[in-house]
Parts: C-alpha cells; sequence; structure tokens
C-alpha cells in the first residue's frame, strides 16, 4: 500500500514544513535519512520541559507518518534512517533542567515532577522502540560534552557515533541522586551492568575512546568528521540494511525493554528526589550556577572541554 493510500500524507508533510520549537528537521534524500538536531540557541542545552514536549510531538509525527515523508517537490520517500545530533556547537546536551528540578524539590511538588518524569520516559520510549516503526534503523551523533540525561537519550539508537573530543559524563550523584530516563536499562543492555555502575556510581569524566573500549560506542572519528562519519556508515550499512535492522530487532527480543520497567525506574527517581536535603540542593544549585555561566549567550560560550570539570568544582565549593 502506498503511503498516499494511508491517509497520513498531512504527517508526511508536516515533518519538513512543521516548526518543532528547540527540534530543527531536514532530510537527505539520497540517503533516505531524517536528521533531527536538537536546536537550542541562548539556552542552557538541557533537557527542559518544552523540548520534551518538542521531541514528543515530533517523534508522533514519524510514527503517524508511517516513516515516509513528502519532499518539496511533494515526492514521498521512506525514512531508513533517523539520526539524533545536537546544533549546540560543543555540546550534544547537559542533562536534566536543574533549575526547575531544585524548585519542585524545594517546593515538595511531587505533581511537577511526576509530569516531568513521565514525559521525560515517553519520548525516551517512543525513540527506543523504534517509532514503532519496522524499517528505520537510529544513529547518534556526539560532538562534545554528554551529561546525564543527554547520554540517557542518545542510548536510545542503535548505533552511537562520537567524535574524539566528546565527553561523557553522570553527574547526578554529586548532589545524591541516579539518572531516571534509563540509564540503567539501557547502558547494562548495551555494555553490561558493571559498566553501569562505574558510569553512573563513579561521577567520572569519560572520553569517546574509553567508551568505545567499554562498548559504550559504536565508532569514533576525528573532531569536525562526524556528519560526514554517518553518511558513510549510511553507505557501508545500505548492502546489509535489513540484516543490521534485523539484528536490532533480534537483541532487542533477546534482552526486551518494557514501558513497565522505565516506569518503574523513573518512579524511584521521583521518590529520590524527594528525599533530597537542602545540602544536595545547594550542590544542585551550583550545577545550575556553573551552566549559567557557560551559556550567558550562544556567542559567548565557554571551551566545551571545560565543563565538567566546572561542575566537579561546583561541588567543593
Amino acid at each position: 500500500m502506498k503511503p498516499f493510500e494511508q491517509g497520513l500524507v498531512n504527517y508526511q508533510h508536516r515533518l519538513l514544513a512543521h516548526d518543532y520549537g528547540q527540534v530543527f528537521c531536514r532530510f537527505d534524500a539520497a540517503q533516505q535519512t531524517l536528521w533531527s538536531y536538537l536546536h537550542q540557541p541562548q539556552r542552557i542545552p538541557c533537557i527542559n520541559h518544552a523540548l520534551l514536549v518538542d521531541l514528543h510531538t515530533h517523534h508522533e509525527d514519524i510514527r503517524r507518518s508511517g516513516g515516509y515523508v513528502q519532499t518539496d517537490s511533494d515526492e514521498v520517500l521512506p525514512i531508513r534512517y533517523s539520526v539524533f545530533a545536537s546544533a549546540t556547537p560543543g555540546y550534544f546536551n547537559m542533562g536534566g533542567d536543574l533549575q526547575k528540578m531544585a524548585t519542585a524539590i524545594r517546593n515538595k511538588d511531587r505533581a511537577q515532577l511526576q509530569v516531568y518524569a513521565k514525559l521525560s520516559i515517553d519520548v525516551v520510549a517512543q525513540r527506543a522502540f523504534r517509532f514503532e516503526l519496522d524499517h528505520v534503523t537510529k544513529i547518534s551523533l556526539l560532538q562534545g560534552e554528554v551529561l546525564g540525561a543527554g547520554i540517557e537519550a542518545a542510548l536510545t539508537s542503535d548505533v552511537l557515533i562520537a567524535e574524539r573530543q566528546s565527553v561523557f559524563c553522570f553527574p547526578e550523584l554529586f548532589f545524591n541522586m541516579i539518572p531516571g530516563m534509563g540509564a540503567y536499562s539501557f547502558i547494562a543492555r548495551k555494555a553490561g551492568m558493571a559498566v553501569a555502575d562505574k558510569m553512573i556510581l563513579g561521577c567520572e569524566r569519560f572520553t569517546a575512546e574509553q567508551c568505545l573500549e567499554m562498548g559504550l560506542i559504536d565508532i569514533v572519528v576525528d573532531e569536525g568528521q562526524g556528519e560526514q562519519a554517518v553518511q558513510a556508515f549510511i553507505h557501508k550499512n545500505s548492502k546489509q540494511a535489513e540484516g543490521f535492522l534485523s539484528a536490532q530487532k533480534a537483541k532487542a527480543r533477546v534482552n526486551p525493554l518494557a514501558y513497565s520497567e522505565l516506569e518503574d525506574i523513573v518512579n524511584v527517581w521521583v521518590e529520590n528526589a524527594l528525599r533530597l536535603t537542602e545540602r544536595d540542593l545547594k550542590v544542585m544549585d551550583r550545577f545550575y550556577r556553573a551552566q549559567s555561566r557557560l551559556f550567558p549567550s550562544q556567542e559567548d560560550v565557554a571551551e566545551p572541554a571545560l565543563q565538567t570539570e566546572v561542575l566537579q568544582q561546583a561541588v567543593n565549593q
């Protein structure tokens, strides 16, 4: 059945025509690839509520489109690959919205924390479960700092490609929390529980090369070569695309991820948040202030390599 006959034409057109706020999209017709960029100018590139709404809408439109896009020339093409990247130079994502989290915790606002938590895992699940489509291979491109929930979001893909300067860190334990958007679920399945513990409980910075050695990252390339590496992977994979995609589905069947698992863990996260002390929250405040200094404006951004070092220094202030 042709896509036009499915009554999905509006969503196929909407994918490229709609303004998704903090998500920017483009379609590479030659490689049948939908590129989705986190686009957060003049703000801390974190997982804020508005971004979650934008991502949820975008992911839902991919599902409703049936995995097809309608181009400007009215040609309807399949989405064979979905690439998740960031348009913020030097950063993929800095994790959760610390300011809003700290406010909700101080106010004992369980409802607000639950709304944020539920929306977070809904967005993660949409991509992790392949938008309920059979023909889409998912790729994450990482070109800089990746913290906390940013790592969790990236791990919803089949393939992770990182530029060599990228650094990965879960800082949550500094303020007595755990990551709640699926870190244990995704890392344990991809690289093992020991690696999950090492990353989550160690609060250490890991290079792209270290993550490659641990099995968390699939491909590491030189700085500035990320998009070319994605294109090269797609070109190389094209001859075995069906086999590769079937392998991903087989792995998911061997070690399936259920939505209820994500839900149970994020409920632990909510309870964890509500038990934080004022000392813990002050550490979270210092992390937020450190982030704010790094992002006074999009035109005046500190060197990305300093980011997690600044955050670690904030703990000791």
